[in-house]
């Protein structure tokens, strides 16, 4: 019997092992089908584990940023170089990107996350959704991310903290 075939079978009749699906006497469907199936129990962990990790990079994203513009503004005051000031913008942007681009994909294997769940709870779920693993970002998502209340007020509060520093001649007394 192929891997394939013998994933089919433990997909349809709900066995826990190959050796159970080879078994001949008929099984009685669960009433939990699909859900109580382990490969649809490992693809789902498998999209919860995709969704955590994503959002702990995000997490560290946002630490590493005001980590690194914290230094640079020591760096700035430390050496009084009030041209070092505007190179602590590079990692807000830089930053701000990636962890929108983090939050994007996370919402999207949210969204596939409910699909798959929804599949489990109307029975439509098929052993071919047990491999699906793909969460592709549109333009709208990323769009949508970057309006998220975890990006926006971060990377933009930090840029426009700098602009009101820059207006005010903040910056230059920060260097003196």
């Amino acid at each position: 019997m192929t891997l394939f075939l013998a994933a089919e079978t433990i997909f349809r009749t709900g066995a826990t092992s190959t050796a159970d699906a080879m078994n001949d006497k008929p099984q009685e469907p669960s009433p939990f089908r699909p859900a109580d199936n382990p490969a649809v129990i490992e693809h789902i962990k498998l999209l919860q584990g995709i969704v955590n990790r994503l959002a702990n990079n995000s997490a560290s994203c946002k630490t590493w940023c005001l980590t690194l513009v914290a230094a640079l503004l020591s760096l700035a005051g430390t050496s009084r170089n009030p041209a070092l000031v505007p190179i602590s913008l590079v990692p807000v942007v830089v930053f701000g990107f990636i962890d929108t681009m983090y939050l994007a994909q996370e919402r999207a294997y949210r969204d596939l996350y409910r699909r798959m769940v929804g599949k489990m709870q109307d029975g439509s779920y098929a052993l071919t959704d047990a491999f699906e693993a793909s969460a592709p970002i549109s333009f709208g998502g990323f769009c949508r991310a970057f309006l998220s209340w975890s990006i926006w007020p971060i990377y933009a509060g930090l840029i426009a903290a700098y602009i009101v520093a820059k207006c005010t001649g903040a910056l230059v007394w920060l260097a003196k």
